[in-house]
């Protein structure tokens, strides 16, 4: 084994939310779950998803490595438990009756939590059995439940929005990895598309007018307008059949 590596976590199938802290099973270590979550957060937030270890979080909280798998048994189980978490900042509207804004809302809300937690969509989908996300669901369940909708359509619902959310968020982070492997700050990039784009307003018009388009797809506007057409296609498939269905009975 080389020297000062971390070992590999045994590959397990199953949710962090089925298991319990051991921590509180025993004499604690001086730390919390909650720490290490946070800390982790922070980690991602200023240096990417690739500097969360276990090392590192323990460093930045002033404790032995080992006392950390206490809480967290995997990096798995951190993922899940930092994604739950950052869930717990979102800010759902009371249900209105207008589901379709009610609905806008809160993917305009996860669009914005995306943004300031970059790192969120690399983690993918999770099982999502922690009480934020369980948050999440019951907002779904109040907003849609009271059309008529039953589970499965509900699911189906969610899962159109989800996928629309998860293609907006990969083209953002996609586009900021382009500048963070060019080594660049955001002005600089800014800069240097500038630069591009002149000299190919001189050389290539058509071509420096459709990148100035593209530039625009990772702007509010473009997200917006997206969301609506994909609410549209909800109403339309999913949700004006029930409900018509509902009056006429």
């Amino acid at each position: 084994m080389t020297q000062g590596r971390e070992p590999d976590p045994a590959i397990e199938f199953g949710s962090v939310w089925l298991s319990q802290d051991d921590a509180k099973a025993a004499k604690p270590p001086p730390l919390s779950r909650e720490q290490i979550v946070s800390a982790a957060i922070e980690l991602a937030d200023t240096e990417g998803l690739d500097a969360v270890s276990i090392r590192k979080i323990a460093a930045r909280l002033g404790v032995g490595a080992t006392s950390l798998y206490w809480h967290v048994h995997s990096k798995n189980d951190l993922f899940e438990l930092m994604y739950d978490a950052v869930y717990g900042e979102l800010k759902f509207p009371e249900p209105s009756g207008d589901w379709r804004a009610d609905m806008r809302a809160a993917c305009v809300a996860i669009h914005d939590l995306g943004r300031h937690h970059p790192w969120l969509i690399l983690i993918g989908v999770q099982p999502a059995m922690g009480p934020n996300v369980m948050r999440y669901r019951q907002f779904l369940a109040d907003v849609l439940g009271p059309l008529g909708l039953n589970q499965q359509t509900r699911v189906e619902v969610a899962a159109v929005l989800n996928n629309y959310l998860m293609g907006s968020a990969h083209r953002q982070t996609a586009w900021s990895q382009i500048r963070e492997r060019a080594g660049l700050t955001g002005a600089q990039w800014q800069q240097r598309l500038g630069t591009f784009l002149a000299q190919a307003q001189q050389d290539q018009p058509e071509l420096a007018a459709d990148i100035e388009t593209r530039l625009h797809l990772t702007s509010d506007r473009s997200f917006e307008l997206g969301l609506d057409c994909v609410l549209d296609g909800v109403a339309a498939r999913l949700v004006d059949p029930i409900t018509r269905r509902r009056s006429a009975s």
